[in-house]
């Protein structure tokens, strides 16, 4: 709801000088630039309230990019604080007050390294132990004189590292396509806000993405670092045995001591990997990287002791999550193509299988051509999964903006069966009754969803309707309308536009509504969640 002319008489603060607030109690009132009234709290000390970043509703706020917000507040004794917040709230009905805030869990590293582990330990090997940089001042200044600063970063300097080494060379053997298996590392080490601490890429990440060359990667827990990197297959010709170990529980392979000083003598590391040393390129900088291993020492017991021991779901990591249960299933049903890509064998199985559960619900594959996209499914590496089959049009309205027909920031036009027509702050003898905002939408999804989500979304206006292409509510910022996010199946991912019903209905409402009518649908595996752009 709007701001009234109570709220924007009070005093206020711009929520970015928010430290400016006073250290009295208050009811306070979030509000943007349009007088879009977004929350409603209270506070005994107001200042300390909205300190640093410990407000929970802030990164809500700082999320919205766009958006100008200010703080009004009302002095009120600390007595009346519930009373007079619990009223205005019921007044304003505030955009975020009844939406939930996930607690956030924090896990701990040792966690992503044992997740790490599981997945790649299969494929890699512990090289050996490396004893604190910082024992070694000539190593240190070496490793600055060359440039490889990221050898003696303070974060790392003063721990043990343990050196473990990934063999892509048996992951592109496995994807039997290095991009596929490039895309796998990726993920391996990509960031996970929910852990304390990272995966860091020692070097120009654009640079990896562009040139797909792996670079090391360093995990800093309990006390240890963890260095991964490359070894190139002429590497591996130097090992003769592994030893069975652990680390941080997980059983992992150590390659031995004869191997590690066979690896010493004849090969040096950097952040590209591990290579053969070439005697033709007698180079000082490679003469330093060997000496890099030859600070090495055999690993051969457990060294990062586990202190929280998360349970982990092994069979969700390992990596027949990338290429088991994504073909598995279709070889059972003879539908996967061995002369296609991961890619496509992934949308002919979704094909079918969108296929069988529309039939299976007694929905009319004719309706909005449906049938159409999916008998387009991919024979060979030429396919193009066409978005001209595969979206369609829908028209919404804005949660935000009650009437789309009155102009924002700059004027657009309104098109409908009575030609186009610009907005107008006049609506006297305006041609058309609604505005609607227009989007696109997958068809598959919109046909096996539409029995729920009919009444929030249109696909064909009348003859006293018109759409907009874009509602501008700023320079260079358009009117984005609400969006449900689908995922079916645990793999199948879609966005949904959506809007209210009537001028009445608020986002929560609407909501509620949907998660409840997709709750009783039927419909296996679907998920669904949603966002106020």
């Amino acid at each position: 709801m709007n701001a009234d002319e109570h709220i924007l008489q009070l005093p206020s603060v711009v929520l970015k000088s928010r430290q400016l607030l006073p250290q009295k109690s208050a009811v306070y009132y979030v509000i943007d630039e349009k007088f879009i009234v977004w929350y409603v709290g209270k506070a005994k000390n107001l200042c300390e309230r909205w300190a640093g970043k410990s407000h929970h509703r802030l990164h809500q706020l700082q999320n919205q990019k766009k958006k100008l917000f200010t703080i009004y507040y009302e002095l009120v004794a600390e007595s009346q604080l519930d009373t007079l917040e619990q009223q205005r709230i019921e007044q304003y009905s505030p955009l975020l007050n009844k939406t939930k805030i996930k607690a956030k869990k924090i896990r701990p590293t040792e966690t992503l390294l044992r997740e790490t582990l599981h997945t790649i330990a299969p494929y890699c090997f512990i090289l050996g132990v490396e004893p604190p940089r910082n024992l070694d001042p000539k190593f240190i200044k070496d490793s600055q004189n060359w440039g490889d600063d990221w050898r003696v970063e303070k974060t790392v300097i003063s721990t043990i590292v343990i050196h473990i080494c990934i063999n892509l060379q048996e992951l592109n053997t496995i994807f039997n396509d290095s991009m596929h298996s490039l895309r796998f590392t990726r993920n391996i080490f990509k960031k996970r806000i929910n852990f304390s601490d990272n995966w860091t890429c020692k070097g120009d990440k654009g640079y990896e993405i562009s040139t797909g060359i792996f670079l090391l990667k360093r995990l800093l827990v309990n006390g240890f670092a963890i260095e991964i990197y490359q070894a190139h297959s002429e590497v591996l010709e130097y090992i003769k045995d592994y030893n069975n170990v652990k680390l941080a529980g997980v059983e992992i392979r150590a390659v031995d001591e004869t191997s590690l000083n066979n690896i010493i003598n004849k090969c040096f590391v950097r952040i590209f990997g591990l290579y053969k040393y070439d005697d033709s390129k007698d180079s000082p900088y490679y003469k330093f990287c060997n000496t890099v291993l030859e600070r090495l020492s055999p690993y051969k017991q457990d060294l990062i002791k586990v202190l929280f021991n998360e349970s982990i779901d092994i069979g969700k990591l390992q990596i027949s999550t990338i290429v088991s249960k994504k073909l598995e299933k279709s070889q059972a049903n003879q539908l996967v193509n061995p002369e296609l890509s991961l890619r496509l064998n992934n949308i002919l199985v979704k094909k079918e299988y969108l296929k069988a559960l529309l039939s299976e619900r007694g929905i009319n594959l004719n309706c909005y051509q449906v049938n159409k996209y999916l008998e387009q499914i991919p024979k060979n590496e030429n396919f193009i999964d066409s978005n001209y089959y595969k979206r369609m049009t829908i028209y919404v309205k804005s949660f935000i903006y009650n009437d789309l027909r009155e102009p924002g920031y700059r004027n657009s036009k309104i098109i409908g069966s009575k030609g186009a027509k610009s907005q107008s702050k006049d609506l006297v003898g305006f041609p058309y009754e609604e505005a609607y905002l227009v989007a696109t939408v997958d068809r598959v999804f919109w046909l096996l969803l539409k029995p729920y989500l009919s009444d929030f979304a249109k696909v064909q206006l009348n003859e006293n309707e018109g759409y907009l292409d874009k509602y501008y509510i700023s320079y260079r910022k358009q009117l984005a309308p609400a969006m449900l996010t689908i995922t079916l199946n645990g793999k199948w991912k879609t966005d949904i536009p959506f809007g209210p019903p009537d001028k009445t209905s608020s986002y929560l409402e609407v909501v509620e509504i949907i998660k409840s009518r997709l709750q009783q649908s039927g419909i296996p595996k679907l998920r669904c969640s949603f966002k106020l752009t």
